[in-house]
């Protein structure tokens, strides 16, 4: 099954916070998951206007996604590419 950014969840339903995504109604929600060997500064870019950058990285760690959340790409709840992935 795979998770699509119109269906972004949240640890709170009911916060209207994760209604504020910027990537939320994007018309390329595939870039949100690229390949290994794709770039993904498209989503990355999306992701550095939206007011909850924080909270969704930290919502994809916590629920193992792979994928770009935050601005970060996860694979199974770890960063491989973005700012963290150095660390």
């Amino acid at each position: 099954m795979t998770t699509t950014i119109l269906e972004l969840p949240s640890f709170d339903r009911d916060d209207p916070e994760w209604e504020l995504a910027a990537c939320r109604g994007d018309a390329h929600p595939d870039r949100w998951f690229p390949d290994p060997s794709e770039p993904f500064e498209y989503a990355a870019g999306v992701c550095g206007r939206c007011p909850i950058l924080a909270e969704c990285g930290a919502f994809a760690a916590a629920t193992l996604q792979s994928g770009v959340w935050g601005g970060r790409e996860f694979r199974r709840g770890r960063v491989v590419r973005g700012s963290a992935a150095r660390a």
